[in-house]
């Protein structure tokens, strides 16, 4: 909140405590003033994932010695 940043969904006035920011140039944040907007690409289609990976070889799962899981 300090900085400015919050999230698109919350009021602008009230405090984002859920952020955690570490500027690696501070001078560029001064200006900025938008809400974060969760990226499109974080919305995956259950169906496009399925056809996607259906272009790759069918994988089988090993057990090797020395693993743990």
């Amino acid at each position: 909140s300090a900085l400015g940043i919050r999230y698109m969904e919350e009021p602008p006035e009230d405090p984002v405590p859920y952020f955690l920011v570490c500027p690696l140039e501070a001078e560029k944040l001064k200006d900025i003033r938008d809400p974060y907007r969760v990226p499109a690409g974080y919305f995956v289609s259950e169906e496009e994932a399925e056809t996607f990976d259906r272009q790759f070889p069918p994988r089988q799962k090993l057990r090797l010695p020395g693993q743990l899981f």
